[in-house]
């Protein structure tokens, strides 16, 4: 065994998404995981802060875990999610390689580690943080529709539908991603200029209740 596993992680970055959309900017399977991991960490913190009459949720645990929610694309790249759910047996034959892919990276980690990355691989999380990370992996794919949208890109309209979409059964079940849409999404629609002048604004002039 060839312990290989960082340096095939590493090559996440290669892999792009949104391969038949004609985005204006790429986009790749290592900085889409790192925003999901920022957007699964916030909704955890929203959950403990904004919510707290909820069970409470490791947020660091829901940040590792979509980290990891993509990795074994390293191996299978990126299938188009249209092409991915268009039918039962296409999903099933997604999954399934997706399961062989996780096997093969488990395989190249020494004995020794297997039990802790065996988890982020096979997607062995609770119901309830899976269920976040999807979450938070839908929120990532709706403001990469919305800034393609700002930037003119018509390609990602139906992508927006279809995104928000498949957010609203999540936005009506869980509010902590009513309550990210609300504060933290609006902000997807703005330009640089603006999101740095209002980095700069003083606090409490905004105009937003909490």
């Amino acid at each position: 065994m060839q312990p290989v596993f960082f340096a095939l992680l590493s090559r996440m970055q290669n892999v792009h998404r949104w391969g038949k959309s004609n985005p204006t900017r790429t986009e790749n399977v290592a900085e889409h995981s790192f925003q999901v991991a920022l957007f699964a960490h916030a909704l955890g913190v929203i959950r403990n802060r904004v919510f707290p009459d909820q069970p409470p949720l490791d947020e660091n645990q829901l940040a590792v875990a979509a980290l990891f929610h993509d990795a074994p694309e390293v191996l299978t790249e990126d299938v188009n999610s249209g092409v991915k759910y268009a039918a039962p047996r296409m999903l099933a034959l997604c999954r399934e390689m997706e399961a062989i892919a996780a096997d093969l990276m488990l395989g190249t980690i020494p004995e020794v580690l297997k039990p802790s990355y065996a988890p982020l691989l096979g997607h062995d999380e609770e119901e309830e943080l899976a269920r976040f990370v999807k979450a938070a992996d839908l929120l990532s794919a709706y403001t990469k529709a919305l800034s393609e949208l700002r930037a003119g890109n018509t390609e990602f309209e139906g992508t927006e539908r279809k995104v928000l979409a498949a957010l609203q059964p999540f936005i009506d079940d869980l509010p902590e991603v009513g309550w990210f849409m609300a504060h933290f999404v609006p902000a997807f629609h703005m330009t640089i200029d603006d999101l740095v002048e209002a980095a700069f604004e003083p606090q409490g002039t905004s105009g937003e209740k909490e």
